[in-house]
């Protein structure tokens, strides 16, 4: 699952919560922010909205930080509380300033959205049926292009809460009877009962016609339906789109590559340069033939890095009180000889550098902590699963489980196996 799909069930709101909670908004994932709403904000009045290319290695919290900004975006409000998610993230002030001045652009360019999801679906190598997929999910729409377009049809003749009540009434599902769009005799009743066809058999012709099933669209189709799904009073909001995996969507495939050029020039040209395209991939743009094809469409690069990774770690999971550092340091030096022999004569063994870190990473051990991302990574090949997430609630289970043992116990290396099935 990516970590940009949409918190929907009490669960991804319960994990979004401790997500926006934990995020440590210093080192790259600062900068990174701050430079993504800097560049958004000065290009308003521009004739091009530059997008954005998240990049870093497997696992550095790519799909966490664009997670974290859709929901920072529009300051998502929890149902149970009214909690927002500006106030439960602590966000340097950089960063909380220039999202005060989004909100502020919001108010006077029709409002603030944010889409995320990834390219890969049902809807195979089609790049622009894939961005209107997730706009479409966003706005609350019906995801296939044809159904999505049917409906706000019925919405822009006031007809969309007439036709649902009268297929609600029948005792039908209204999702499930626009899944039959062309030949759902409810549905098509409802239309003739709205004065919208002189008979079912007619209705039905006219939906093939005007609503037919394409497998493509033009690009000019694909910003006609962000226009009419996206506006508010005639107006585009300020929008971000986040789609994450692109570099694994993409692989060597140049004709996918070519569409995801033509796709984010057209919406960073003719848009009104309000919508924001995030997209995230392991390498820089320059690291792959595929990806130096995109580096004139994203312009604004944004690097992170493993010590993001462990900065979060060490400040949200692990961190100590002071006055408890020397027993700590203590009880590593008394038993130095038996950890520097864990998994030795491996790329992961005890390094030099680890003494400066035991303290903080206690009580887990640094090569253990290497043993971990191996795992991860062998488990996950294609890099679609979310790691820094995985590493965060793993870590986090582990410290909990061994919080209440002597200083003495550190987290087995097995522990992995359990708490992340």
């Amino acid at each position: 699952m990516a970590v940009v799909k949409d918190a929907v069930t009490p669960e991804e709101l319960k994990t979004l919560r401790f997500e926006l909670k934990t995020f440590v908004c210093e080192g790259e994932y600062s900068k990174g922010l701050e430079k993504i709403l800097r560049t958004y904000i000065g290009s308003l009045d521009r004739p091009e909205q530059p997008a954005v290319w998240v990049s870093g290695f497997y696992g550095s919290g790519k799909s966490h930080l664009g997670k974290d900004l859709r929901y920072l975006w529009n300051d998502y409000e929890f149902p149970e509380d009214k909690a927002r998610a500006r106030g439960l993230t602590n966000l340097s002030t950089e960063v909380a300033d220039l999202l005060k001045e989004l909100t502020t652009a919001g108010k006077r360019l029709g409002g603030l959205h944010a889409a995320s999801g990834t390219l890969r679906g049902e809807l195979g190598d089609n790049v622009r049926l894939s961005v209107l997929n997730i706009i479409f999910k966003s706005v609350g729409l019906p995801p296939k292009y044809p159904v999505a377009r049917f409906v706000m049809w019925l919405r822009d003749n006031g007809k969309l809460d007439a036709v649902k009540g009268r297929v609600t009434k029948a005792g039908r599902d209204f999702t499930k009877e626009l899944n039959n769009l062309w030949v759902s005799p409810v549905l098509h009743k409802a239309l003739v009962d709205e004065g919208l066809g002189a008979s079912t058999s007619d209705i039905s012709k006219s939906l093939a016609q005007q609503f037919p099933n394409v497998k493509d669209i033009t690009i000019d189709d694909m910003l006609q339906a962000m226009r009419e799904a996206l506006a508010v009073k005639g107006q585009l909001p300020c929008t971000l789109v986040v789609l994450d995996e692109v570099q694994q969507f993409i692989g060597d495939d140049s004709d996918r590559s070519l569409q995801i050029q033509e796709v984010v020039e057209a919406c960073s040209k003719q848009l009104n340069s309000r919508v924001l395209i995030v997209a995230t991939g392991q390498s820089a743009l320059s690291g792959t033939p595929q990806l130096q094809k995109l580096r004139d469409r994203f312009r604004v690069p944004i690097q992170l890095s493993d010590t993001d990774v462990e900065a979060v770690i060490r400040q949200v999971i692990t961190a100590k009180k002071p006055d408890k550092t020397s027993t700590i340091k203590q009880v590593v030096s008394a038993h130095e000889g038996e950890i520097t022999r864990h998994l030795t004569g491996t790329k992961i063994e005890t390094r030099a550098e680890d003494d400066a870190v035991y303290v903080a990473d206690y009580p887990l051990l640094p090569v253990r902590r290497r043993f971990w991302e191996k795992v991860l990574r062998a488990v996950d090949v294609a890099g679609t699963a979310a790691q820094l997430r995985n590493q965060l609630g793993i870590v986090y289970e582990s410290v909990r489980t061994y919080a209440d043992r002597p200083v003495e116990t550190v987290v087995g290396g097995d522990s992995i196996y359990w708490v992340s099935r």
